[in-house]
């Protein structure tokens, strides 16, 4: 908790009230130092309030204050009751976009931060910035637009359900509590189909998953919330503990959502959630101590997670804390429309794949086929990281990992089937060059693949550090299968 305060003290600007976008974060959109950031401000101000140094109370209700203010209150708006994206965006006007000039779910991220302050520092805050929050509170929940939050929409979702049940208490409105709890009741019903979020296997928003679901087990007026936050919340730790490689120090694929492939590079939410049981030493989190974290601005959250956080699941333990060994994976994740995640562990390497229509993936977010890999240990290190293997493809793809092997498949959707590709990383901690990639076999850091393609290699181009790996489909679309040389 301390080093996400720390962390954004380094971030504060004492001029706005808020904090500016750190180094790492946003990049290569914004550069660090340009924007200030609303929502990682409220999460600054709860660390605030929970760290209580001398003057940390004043700087929590000017970063209040700020934030507040960046609230709109235009009735009949799409964005009423939302907050600025950040605060030097310029306010909407009509034919604005959602996702570019207004985030609706800054509503939820916010107004559920709220609350946590609400009920756990309501004592230490004047009277007249409660009634601006309460107020807020009540914008944001009924500005939110009938209908946009559905139930497989699970971060939001989660976060809303909890917002209108919580607040329709604390004000005394059982319309908004009922509001509250159907939804709540529809994500579980969701849930319970197939024991699984719809928004699968996301590393950044499993996070927020877990977030809400503690907000509900600990903050929720509701006693269903609070029932089934508790056992929705260690189905997904378990969940979860089957698609962590301890060795590797990552969740691997297939990802609905992710924001990168190795967690140690970048800052994915859900490995906060190791800290408070585990200590930063074993959680899977790039290095804290510095000032550029990549994806770092949901770091602090961290304070938020502190408070909340719960004992992990017993049975899960086993697996975040070390290998247990070769597993292959296969499970149902959703049911309309019907789709299925399976995995194959080995100690050094892993592949990942995903079936099914994932319906509407955020864009540039999902991964349905993976494979990750331990790089070559440096003799002064005992871990380099991981290398990567992501695929792209415009088309419809299906993939399908077990036995030591990775299976994808592509449906030509248009005119004609679209060309694939393969992102391949070492986080720059190995070298790698095209002359590496042949038709048939990769020979990369750690790891030699036999590659079995129906369509011709047609590009091996150097992308950052990254190298980019492009193949022209025939007629049927793309075939490959993926092996490690040796495998059977």
């Amino acid at each position: 908790m301390n080093v996400a305060v720390a962390w954004g003290d380094r971030w504060y600007d004492p001029v706005v009230g808020l904090l500016w976008n750190p180094a790492g974060s946003f990049a290569p959109a914004v550069r660090d130092g340009t924007v200030h950031l609303l929502p990682q401000s409220a999460w600054y101000a709860f660390g605030l309030l929970e760290r209580g140094r001398p003057g940390d109370l004043d700087r929590a209700t000017r970063v209040l204050d700020a934030v507040l203010n960046h609230q709109y209150d235009l009735p009949g708006t799409p964005w009423n009751g939302t907050f600025a994206r950040v605060a030097e965006a310029p306010e909407p006007t009509d034919g604005a976009r959602e996702w570019v000039d207004y985030d609706p779910n800054w509503r939820q991220f916010i107004a559920s931060t709220f609350l946590v302050i609400l009920r756990h520092h309501a004592d230490r805050i004047d009277s007249v910035l409660i009634s601006r929050l309460d107020r807020s509170i009540d914008l944001a929940v009924r500005g939110e637009p009938e209908g946009r939050i559905q139930p497989g929409y699970s971060n939001i979702a989660l976060m809303h359900a909890f917002v209108a049940v919580e607040f329709g208490s604390r004000s005394g409105d059982s319309g908004l509590i009922g509001e509250g709890e159907r939804l709540a009741a529809a994500v579980v019903e969701a849930f319970d189909r197939c024991g699984a979020l719809d928004e699968y296997n996301s590393p950044t928003y499993y996070g927020m998953d877990l977030l809400a679901l503690a907000m509900w087990r600990t903050c929720a007026a509701s006693e269903m919330l609070q029932r089934d936050g508790l056992r929705l919340e260690a189905q997904l730790w378990m969940d979860l503990a089957m698609f962590f490689h301890a060795g590797m120090r990552n969740v691997i694929g297939p990802f609905d959502r992710t924001y990168g492939m190795d967690m140690t590079r970048y800052l994915a939410m859900v490995g906060l959630w190791w800290i408070p049981g585990f200590g930063v030493g074993e959680a899977p989190v790039p290095d804290l101590a510095t000032d550029a974290i990549v994806h770092g601005h949901d770091l602090l959250v961290g304070p938020l997670i502190a408070r909340l956080a719960g004992p992990v699941p017993r049975d899960a333990v086993e697996f975040l804390r070390r290998f247990e060994g070769v597993r292959a994976l296969d499970r149902p994740i959703g049911v309309e429309p019907s789709r299925s995640a399976s995995a194959w562990l080995e100690p050094d390497l892993a592949f990942g794949g995903q079936e099914g229509e994932p319906g509407r993936p955020a864009a540039g977010q999902f991964a349905p086929a993976t494979v990750h890999w331990l790089l070559p240990v440096d003799t002064a290190e005992s871990f380099c990281g991981v290398g990567s293997v992501r695929f792209f493809c415009d088309d419809p793809t299906s993939a399908r990992a077990g036995d030591a092997m990775l299976r994808i498949g592509t449906t030509p959707d248009g005119e004609g089937p679209a060309d694939a590709w393969f992102l391949v990383s070492t986080g720059g901690a190995v070298p790698l060059s095209p002359a590496m990639v042949g038709p048939g076999r990769w020979d990369l850091p750690g790891l030699t693949l036999r590659v079995q393609a129906n369509g011709a290699l047609v590009a091996v181009e150097p992308f950052g550090d990254d190298l980019l790996v492009g193949f022209r489909a025939g007629p049927g679309g793309h075939r490959f299968t993926l092996r490690r040389v040796g495998d059977a």
